[in-house]
């Protein structure tokens, strides 16, 4: 007979670790929604900064959501913390802080973040089923990205650690000389700059990377014929039995001055379905969506046994102008504001039940079930 176990209610706490400078802090109305959802079925969330942890007293100052407010109040540290501290600039800041939260034995996280781009493509060109999705990704050597120039290779840079489209840049042969096509590390400005030598690219790239490690890729034809850039955005989560769900689809559009479709670079989402069937033939539309399901079923369950628990993941895939279907980065900190602009509701409301299900059913297997 199994043992009935009395149970705290601060085994019902969900702390959400956050970039918090005092009750200010992005993805509030996320938040709000992850609170609505979780005091249905028991659960209390608050927000805190890894930063404002007392290990000593086991407490911490967070901010929790009631009747319209948010308020600031003392919580003991949570038996299960979400982590939405985003990889970028800030992070190295709090990241002692998450690993000594991580390596508490009181504390599960829901998931383990993964790490920068380039950790990330080394975890992917492990697992077979994945690499015929993956574009050919190095660190940057400048003299090596020279020598592809020289040969009229168009060629891709990104920061190792960067996100939402801050620093991407494309060069590429250009009439008498070379082009770069990209948008600002601190602003994410869209930029193009025109060179006559490739002295003056070395010259730039050495400017722009300085400070900052960054990856390199072959530039993959990423855009509609009429050169608006796109990719795919999935969304997969673990539900409330712990086993991983595709939570909605979307196509993310930039616009033509820019080489991203990142929507914090001013870009926009449309369904995946009536996008395809826009600008691929019926052939290929129905090839893109099954490779697309086919990477999106392997993937996460290949990547958590490489690099340990995860639960929920932006997949972000690439359709070049002959159909071919490409990995270009995984998220373990996903947004989700994709569903709100293609008018999704199914998967706009998933994608906040998902985690607290999944949280629900992290508790039980906590505490060893109702």
């Amino acid at each position: 007979m199994k043992r009935k176990i009395t149970k705290s209610k601060e085994w019902y706490n969900l702390g959400i670790i956050a970039y918090c400078n005092g009750p200010t802090f992005t993805e509030k109305e996320y938040y709000r929604n992850l609170t609505l959802v979780g005091r249905k079925v028991g659960i209390r969330v608050f927000v805190f900064s890894p930063r404002q942890v007392d290990f000593d007293s086991r407490t911490t100052i967070g901010y929790e959501y009631k009747n319209g407010v948010w308020h600031t109040r003392t919580f003991p540290l949570p038996p299960l913390i979400y982590d939405r501290c985003f990889m970028g600039p800030a992070y190295r800041n709090y990241k002692p802080f998450i690993e000594k939260l991580q390596n508490d034995p009181k504390i599960m996280f829901m998931g383990r973040g993964l790490s920068g781009k380039w950790e990330v493509y080394k975890m992917l060109e492990c697992l077979p089923e994945i690499t015929k999705w993956l574009p050919d990704t190095k660190p940057l050597v400048i003299s090596e990205m020279m020598e592809r120039l020289k040969s009229h290779e168009a060629v891709v840079i990104k920061p190792m650690s960067g996100t939402h489209g801050y620093g991407v840049v494309r060069f590429a042969k250009f009439g008498n000389g070379y082009e770069a096509t990209g948008r600002a590390r601190r602003t994410n400005v869209p930029f193009r700059r025109s060179f006559r030598t490739l002295a003056q690219v070395r010259q730039f790239v050495t400017s722009f990377t300085a400070g900052l490690n960054f990856i390199i890729q072959p530039y993959l034809s990423l855009s509609t014929r009429d050169g608006v850039p796109f990719d795919v955005r999935v969304l997969v989560q673990k539900n409330g039995s712990g086993e991983w769900q595709t939570t909605g689809k979307a196509v993310r559009l930039g616009n033509k001055e820019s080489i991203t479709s990142n929507l914090h670079g001013g870009g926009h989402a449309v369904p995946l379905s009536s996008f395809l069937a826009d600008h691929f033939s019926p052939s290929q539309t129905a090839m893109i969506e099954t490779e697309i399901n086919a990477l999106v079923s392997v993937l996460p369950p290949a990547l958590e046994k490489h690099h340990g628990s995860l639960f929920e993941l932006g997949i972000d895939i690439g359709v070049d102008q002959q159909g071919r279907v490409w990995l270009i980065e995984v998220n373990s900190r996903p947004g989700r504001a994709v569903f709100r602009m293609i008018d999704d509701s199914t998967a706009r409301l998933r994608a906040v039940t998902q985690p607290i299900s999944y949280a629900n059913y992290l508790m039980k297997e906590r505490v060893g079930g109702y």
